[in-house]
């Protein structure tokens, strides 16, 4: 009975022991769950608000594309106007009259930057 007794406390005092400690390691392990959790709800929040600002600058790339192709068109169309009223209707004239309204078109479209000129060195 004698050797039964001390592992018979030392069996209970490991029970109420692990308990305690099992007890701290699971309020210890929700703490970092629920901080976890915390985390990523924000995180989806975040991803939520990004979204949201792509969806608009899409939208918006959308819309500006649709103005200016619209704007071209009645700038185009403008310019044929301008050189159909400007050309004078005389008979010898209208043979060139779809080459000059060529050039207006031309000359109303947007324009690439001019080229640098380069100076020569002097000798």
């Amino acid at each position: 009975m004698r050797a039964l007794l001390p592992s018979i406390a030392a069996v209970l005092l490991c029970a109420a022991c692990g308990r305690s400690d099992a007890d701290a390691r699971r309020a210890r392990l929700g703490a970092e769950r629920r901080a976890l959790e915390a985390t990523l709800d924000h995180l989806e929040d975040r991803l939520i608000v990004n979204q949201a600002r792509v969806r608009f600058w899409r939208e918006m790339q959308a819309r500006h594309e649709s103005v200016t192709a619209v704007a071209c068109t009645s700038q185009e169309e403008h310019a044929i106007e301008m050189a159909r009223h400007v050309l004078p209707d005389e008979p010898a004239r209208r043979a060139g009259r779809r080459a000059s309204i060529d050039r207006a078109r031309v000359a109303a479209a947007p324009r690439a930057p001019a080229p640098v000129p380069v100076r020569a060195a002097a000798p």
